[in-house]
């Protein structure tokens, strides 16, 4: 068993940090041994811990189920601490473990190093993302439709649904005729849920992707710009008009205060969408409209019980990596 110092060190999370910062954290971990079959943390217990797993695997169940394992290298239980709520989830070894144990004052030293800081919000947001219960609504034509976040594992779904636009669709929402790239789709999935938050909605029949919306902004912008894609055989229901509202409502969850978007100046169907939503638009580049749109106002194209479900939904998700810089 090593040092907590030399545990550390080897941990990727840390990677980069200093001998400084990590004797610094060292000094608040407590080295820890769980047998197989231990339970380290149970659900529903105050949340006034975390561990950074060493050696071994520990397996995360949800109720009677079974939500994930982890290897060396994990960190867990960082989110009831960061939250200041009791644990979602219980921690179990699967077989004979070895952790570092931290509480406040650890985390917040570990939230002082810049890189270790960016990575725990990543992975927070994430973890609340992949967590959060999917939101069944229909369409105002009555078509059902169900909407989460969009996640890295959905990659599948996103090039099934390029492969299933028209040329023209693809055109209208990538400016060029071309498929996009696959450095393109690496970036349309890389989301941290709180300076890019992203939507997928799917048909809750076959499962089907419909279409995705989402704002990116640069860290802490009060301005994001937003982007909408529909499915072909999807268009005509009201579903760019929903992500819309979903987009709205989300983004002001984060603090957005103004969205803008760049549509076609012959994307008429989409214009019309931001005109419901009193859209200031502009000509920017040739053939390319700039229009500027109150996330307030798109947010309420949704009906109150819609937006309030949504904006319920997020708000543990975008408020994330604020909660780890304030703790």
């Amino acid at each position: 068993m090593g040092t907590p110092l030399a545990d550390l060190a080897a941990l990727p999370l840390l990677s980069g940090a200093s001998g400084t910062e990590l004797e610094a954290v060292a000094g608040l971990m407590e080295p820890g041994y769980a047998p197989a079959s231990e339970v380290l943390g149970r659900q529903g217990d105050d949340g006034d811990a975390f561990w950074l797993l060493t050696e071994g695997r520990v397996a995360v169940t949800l109720g009677d189920s079974h939500v994930a394992d982890a290897g060396p290298g994990s960190i867990l239980g960082e989110l009831a601490l960061l939250r200041r709520r009791p644990r979602t989830a219980t921690v179990t070894a699967v077989e004979d473990s070895r952790f570092l144990r931290g509480g406040l004052a650890a985390l917040e030293k570990m939230l002082e190093i810049d890189l270790v800081r960016s990575r725990l919000r990543r992975l927070a947001s994430t973890r609340l993302a992949e967590d959060l219960r999917p939101v069944h609504v229909n369409l105002p034509d009555g078509t059902p439709i169900v909407m989460r976040p969009l996640l890295p594992s959905d990659r599948p779904a996103i090039d099934q649904a390029l492969h299933n636009m028209s040329r023209d669709s693809i055109r209208r929402r990538f400016f060029s005729a071309g498929n996009p790239s696959p450095a393109l789709v690496d970036y349309l999935l890389d989301i941290d849920y709180v300076d890019h938050f992203a939507w997928i909605v799917f048909n809750p029949e076959n499962f089907e992707g419909m279409g995705t919306g989402r704002y990116v902004r640069a860290p802490g912008d009060p301005e994001a710009e937003m982007a909408f894609t529909t499915i072909d055989r999807y268009q005509g229901h009201g579903l760019a008009t929903f992500l819309l509202g979903a987009v709205g409502a989300t983004a002001l969850e984060a603090g957005v205060t103004r969205l803008v978007a760049h549509t076609m100046e012959d994307n008429t169907a989409m214009r019309r969408v931001f005109t419901k939503a009193g859209g200031r638009a502009r000509f920017d580049e040739p053939g390319l409209v700039l229009v500027t749109v109150d996330p307030q106002a798109a947010a309420g194209l949704l009906d109150d019980a819609t937006r309030s479900r949504i904006a319920g939904a997020v708000r543990d998700v975008v408020t994330a990596a604020s909660l780890a810089l304030r703790v």
